[in-house]
Order: C-alpha cells, then sequence, then structure tokens
C-alpha cells in the first residue's frame, strides 16, 4: 500500500507543490506495480480548507507587488537606481527618489526605449530640451545622455542612460513648471511657495503622449502674462537681440525742450526716435518731447516731457540690464505664483505701485498704491482678504516703537498724548491704557507695552483697513495723506500698503458679496472700530514683476525697486 501523503499548512505555493510532486514521486517507487493507477494524491473531505500564509512583512493588496524575475534590462535599472547617492543639492536628492518611485510602480521597465531603440517621445524631448533658452533656462543644466546608449545591448549601460534621461527630464519640467531658484534665495520677505509637479505625472504623461510638445505645454504657468512674456522673448531671441544692453543715459542735469546734450542723442535711441534727416540728434526738439510724455504716462510717470532722475533710471532699467535678462527673470518669478489665481482676484504689483481687482483674467478696477521704503520692503506672497475694519485701530509695530517712537519719547514724555496715541501695558493681569508718565522711556521693553491710535481722521490707517491674516501682518489700508499718491515714486510706508482711493476699491472687491457695498461701509464711518467679515474670501497676490505686456503689445519694463531683479540674475547666472 502506498502511505498516505500529510497535508501541510505552508507558507509559499511553490513550496506545497514541490514537496507533494517529492512524495508523490518517492511514493511510485515504493508501490507494487497493481497500485500505480490509484490516485497519488486523494481528495480532501469536503471540511478541509487549505490556507496559505502569506509571508511576514509582505506587502499589502493595495501595494504594488515587486516582480519576481525581472529581465536583464528591467533588473539593471533597478540596481542603476540603488546605486545613485551624493547629491550636492538636496532638490536633486528628492527628485531622484521621485524618478526611482516612478521605475518602482512601472516595475522598473525603460521609460525611453521601445523595441530596443529610442523612443519617439525620447527624441522629441530632446529638441525640447534643446530650445529651452525659449522659456529662459539653460539646455546645458539638463545633460541629457547621449541617445546612442539607449541602443546598447549591454543592459547595465542602457539602464543607466534611461534613468539619467527621466532625471534631466524630470528637473528640466519642474524647472519650467515652478522656477530653477527657491524665492527665498532671492529675500526671505518673498515668501511663495511654488506648486512642484508630480514627477511621476511628468514621466508617465511625456513618455507616452503622441503629442510631447502639447503634454510640455500643460505643465508651464497658465497665466497670460507669461505667455505673452515668453513670446516677446522668442522673438527676441529669433531675432538676435538677446545680448543687447539698454542703451545708458548717463547722469547730470535734466533734458528737456529745447536743450542740447549728447545724451540726447542716446536718449532717441533708447526710445528708438532718430532725428531728422537734416536735424541735429543732440537736440530736444518736440518730437522727442512727445515720445518722452508718451513713456511716462505708459509707466505711472508724471508725464511732463522732462528726462529728470526718476524718469532716467526707469529708462536705463535695472544696472542696464538687457531686455532678455528683464524677461527672463520675470518669467521665473511667474512659475513662483499659484497657478489658479481664482477667477476674482486682488494683484498688488509692488515695484509699480499698482493695485488691480482682477475679474475672469481683465481688471475691472486700478488704482495707485504707495508700498514699503526699500528698509522696509513690502513682502511678497498670497492670501486671502477676510475682513474689511471700518474706524480702525492703528496698533503700532514694536519695530516701529523701538527705532522711531521710543527716541522722541525718551525726549518729550508728552510725546504720545500730544500725537494722539494711547500707551497700553499690563495692570492686573490686563492691557490697560496707562498714563505716559507711568512709563520709563528710557528703562522699558518695547515688547512689554503696547501703543495704539484711536479711529480718528488723523489715524494712520485711515477709515478704513483690508485685512487678510498673514505672518507678515501686513495689510491694505487708507491713508489720510492723500498728497503722496501724486508721486510717481511712492516706496514710503513701513510695508503696508496704502490704497488711493479705498472706497472705489471697496465697492469692487464687494462685487460679490450680497449684503455689503461701499454705500453701506460709509454709513459706519465715525465711532468705534466696526468689522465686516466677507461671506467669500477673495485671494490677494502681493507680486514683484517688473516687466508687462500692455494690450497694445508694447512691453513696459518697471524698476527694480528693491533690487530683487539683480539678485535673481546673479543667482540665474545670467
Amino acid at each position: 500500500m502506498t502511505r498516505p501523503i500529510p497535508v501541510f499548512r505552508f507558507a509559499a505555493c511553490a513550496t506545497l507543490i514541490a514537496l507533494i510532486a517529492h512524495s508523490a514521486a518517492a511514493a511510485q517507487n515504493r508501490a507494487p506495480a497493481s497500485d500505480l493507477k490509484s490516485p497519488a494524491n486523494p481528495p480532501l473531505p469536503p471540511s478541509f480548507s487549505l490556507v496559505i500564509a502569506p509571508p511576514e512583512n509582505a506587502p499589502s493588496a493595495e501595494a504594488e507587488p515587486e516582480p519576481a524575475i525581472l529581465s536583464p534590462l528591467a533588473g539593471a535599472i533597478r540596481s542603476a537606481l540603488q546605486g545613485r547617492t551624493g547629491f550636492d543639492r538636496a532638490a536633486d536628492k528628492e527628485l531622484f527618489a521621485a524618478v526611482r518611485a516612478f521605475y518602482a510602480q512601472a516595475r522598473f521597465q525603460p521609460a525611453w526605449m521601445k523595441d530596443g531603440r529610442p523612443s519617439a517621445q525620447a527624441r522629441a524631448m530632446v529638441e525640447r530640451i534643446a530650445r529651452a533658452r525659449y522659456d529662459g533656462l539653460k539646455a546645458s543644466d539638463y545633460r541629457l545622455p547621449a541617445l546612442y546608449r539607449l541602443r546598447e545591448r549591454n543592459p547595465e549601460r542602457a539602464a543607466r542612460a534611461d534613468v539619467a534621461f527621466s532625471f534631466q527630464v524630470a528637473r528640466f519640467m519642474t524647472h519650467l513648471a515652478a522656477g530653477r531658484i527657491a524665492p527665498a534665495a532671492v529675500s526671505h520677505r518673498i515668501t511663495h511657495k511654488p506648486q512642484k509637479p508630480d514627477v511621476g505625472d511628468i514621466l508617465t504623461r511625456l513618455s507616452h503622449d503622441e503629442d510631447v510638445g502639447r503634454a510640455v505645454r500643460k505643465f508651464e504657468p497658465p497665466h497670460p502674462q507669461y505667455w505673452a512674456l515668453k513670446d516677446r522673448l522668442a522673438g527676441m531671441l529669433a531675432d538676435g537681440k538677446d545680448d543687447e544692453p539698454v542703451p545708458q543715459i548717463a547722469g547730470g542735469r535734466s533734458l528737456r525742450f529745447g536743450l542740447r546734450d549728447w545724451r540726447v542723442a542716446v536718449l532717441r535711441a533708447r526710445l528708438d526716435i532718430p532725428a531728422q534727416a537734416d536735424g541735429d540728434p543732440q537736440i530736444f526738439d518736440k518730437e522727442i518731447e512727445q515720445a518722452v510724455k508718451a513713456y511716462q504716462k505708459a509707466n505711472n510717470l508724471h508725464a511732463d516731457g522732462i528726462v529728470g532722475p526718476r524718469t532716467r533710471a526707469m529708462l536705463n532699467g535695472a544696472h542696464g540690464q538687457s531686455e532678455a535678462a528683464t524677461l527672463i527673470a520675470n518669467l521665473e518669478r511667474w512659475r513662483w505664483i499659484p497657478r489658479d489665481l481664482m477667477a476674482f482676484n486682488v494683484m498688488v504689483n509692488v515695484p509699480e505701485f499698482r493695485l488691480r481687482v482682477m475679474s475672469d483674467g481683465r481688471p475691472v478696477h486700478e488704482t495707485r498704491v504707495i508700498v514699503g521704503k526699500p528698509k522696509n520692503p513690502t513682502p511678497i506672497f498670497s492670501d486671502e482678504i477676510e475682513h474689511i475694519v471700518v474706524n480702525p485701530y492703528w496698533n503700532v509695530p514694536t519695530s516701529i516703537l523701538r527705532e522711531e517712537m521710543l527716541p522722541s519719547a525718551q525726549r518729550n514724555p508728552y510725546f504720545f498724548s500730544d500725537n494722539g496715541y494711547q500707551v497700553l501695558a499690563q495692570t492686573r493681569g490686563h492691557m490697560r491704557i496707562v498714563d505716559p508718565w507711568s512709563i520709563d522711556w528710557f528703562r522699558v521693553n518695547p515688547a512689554t507695552i503696547r501703543i495704539r491710535q484711536p479711529p480718528g481722521t488723523s489715524n494712520a490707517l485711515g477709515r478704513i483697513k483690508f485685512l487678510f491674516p498673514n505672518r507678515h501682518a501686513v495689510y491694505l489700508h487708507d491713508t489720510p495723506s492723500k498728497s503722496l499718491f501724486a508721486r510717481s515714486s511712492r516706496a514710503l510706508s513701513h510695508g503696508c500698503v496704502r490704497v488711493q482711493n479705498p472706497m472705489e476699491f471697496a465697492d469692487a472687491l464687494l462685487a460679490h458679496e450680497p449684503k455689503w457695498d461701499a454705500a453701506r461701509l460709509r454709513t459706519l464711518f465715525g465711532g468705534k472700530e466696526k468689522w465686516v467679515t466677507l461671506e467669500t474670501r477673495v485671494p490677494v497676490h502681493m507680486t514683484y514683476f517688473t516687466a508687462r505686456v500692455e494690450a497694445d503689445g508694447t512691453l513696459r519694463r518697471i524698476t527694480d525697486l528693491y533690487g530683487y531683479d539683480a539678485k535673481l540674475r546673479r543667482l540665474m547666472g545670467i
């Protein structure tokens, strides 16, 4: 008789099958000839259930299982991914980890080879990256492996080439979508968080899409100004004008009508206004005066036709940088801001001293603003307007108290009361108004007291302010100093943004609020501070752009107020 074969509970099916086969063969060797036709494995009884236990630390059913057997090329790709270390930049290390995850999800199959040859998508990406200069990037920053290596029969070399190709494509696309330079590297007051695309999505789309150019464009910023600036750059490069510096107008007395000066010839070159055939190019005539007025008007300068220090600085641009460098710096900054600005939003362009309420991509309200001085720059970031405060208190920032008010209080103990300020200090566990005479202004720690200006006609915030709570403690507000808006350069505040026509702005801002408009806000003027909470928050974007393409296609260049263009160009090597 054949000995019965015991049934065990095994950890893996392959082991179970092998043991059963081995036992059956042994039984067959021992069995008499009359028993050879009997089954080696009798059927299991109905009540028996075979349970295959998973090994310890096995991946869950939802995890992507690693293939048990890899092809030579897939195994080489896995080895290439595991062997890559020693990145100089944390961003590259993070990027390569995402590339590794992409290949693991694809079971380590090559991304850029098809039937042993470079795919059409690989060839298209080589051509696309070669044109990186039209994006304001450098093709030399993305060292793609030579395509012939993808055709190598040596799987190790082919694997390294495929992985390197994916890594460089991911770098290029990340820079194209979210910028090369971290905003904080330019200034800690720029706190935009660029939205980096998913590397797996990048590589999957670009390695499979039949129209690679279209796929690339989907990852670029969708903003009309980005594309207008990019088109301008492409046209300039096609004309070979990318290295032409802006003609520099030397300093000296102001240029005006009737003056003869060698610098007028430079001004003509800058504005592209040649002299008459029999005229003197150094004479400041009516034609050049009209051109100067048009330039001043287009750039929000006082249009008097006189080239003084402010107009000359704008004509010269930032350090005489080429127009191409200006465009490239601005393209980089467009990559930093949110991709979805929302259909209805507020945009403040700080160096332009301009606020716009935007609806579906077009301005429905514009006004002048006053922004922070170069030593107190207005921060650059995005947030949401949540509240409008009527008859606001002005709580003096500690920095202003320490640097500007404290010396005055030390000289004159009546300084705060004479100027309408209240002094608050900790009294019986609460901040209460105290007599300024009770404070030793020579020993006091400014952080332990609070100075505020009550609501009123002389309040520094005017009658109204617009709040979007943020880490920078800045906001938009009215001001009693209306005459300052007549100035062409309006970097005069400590960081907050003063609005020239706050009630017109309020009307535009409240266009989608069912219960509020400027007329109702005016009924709250006078008396105590009153807060209005918006039912729908309005996105607000504090931006820094020094180039803008107008509707008629003309390019406006704006003075680099805080030197951010110059710093960014150094970081980008342009």
